[in-house]
């Protein structure tokens, strides 16, 4: 997701903005371009580099052991059960998180968001005149 802000901002200024913002959820660095928000085992969010203009935020696991636990569970199960179970449990917590995150960038540095494609056609669509 592409949230657009007004004003510039850098990964390190963001850290304590959100430590500040959201207590329960842990904030730290993975790698200089890559900030990982998380909240338990499994939600979490990465914000991706420091673009001018908006900031890339996608849903992700929080830690590489939960990553790497998840792969492992694809690999000795098949795809289908832990993608089932990917889709109910994990990526509904993970969504949240990044909205939250997104909701809060929002606030503090701009306004807006850049969806998909389909999102912008269907609000077209459903538009009265």
């Amino acid at each position: 997701m592409k949230v657009i802000v007004d004003q510039p901002y850098t990964l390190a200024e963001l850290k304590p903005k959100l430590e500040a913002a959201f207590p329960e959820y842990t904030v730290k660095f993975r790698g200089p371009k890559v900030l990982v928000i998380g909240h338990g085992k499994v939600g979490g969010a990465q914000i991706v580099g420091e673009k001018k203009g908006f900031v890339r935020l996608m849903e992700g696991f929080p830690t590489m052991g939960g990553q790497m636990l998840f792969v492992l569970s694809v690999l000795l199960l098949g795809v289908l059960i832990p993608f089932i179970v990917f889709l109910t449990a994990i990526k509904p917590k993970q969504v949240k998180v990044r909205d939250n995150v997104a909701n809060f960038l929002r606030q503090e540095y701009g306004s807006g968001a850049i969806g998909s494609k389909k999102a912008e056609t269907s609000d077209l669509l459903d538009a009265t005149v």
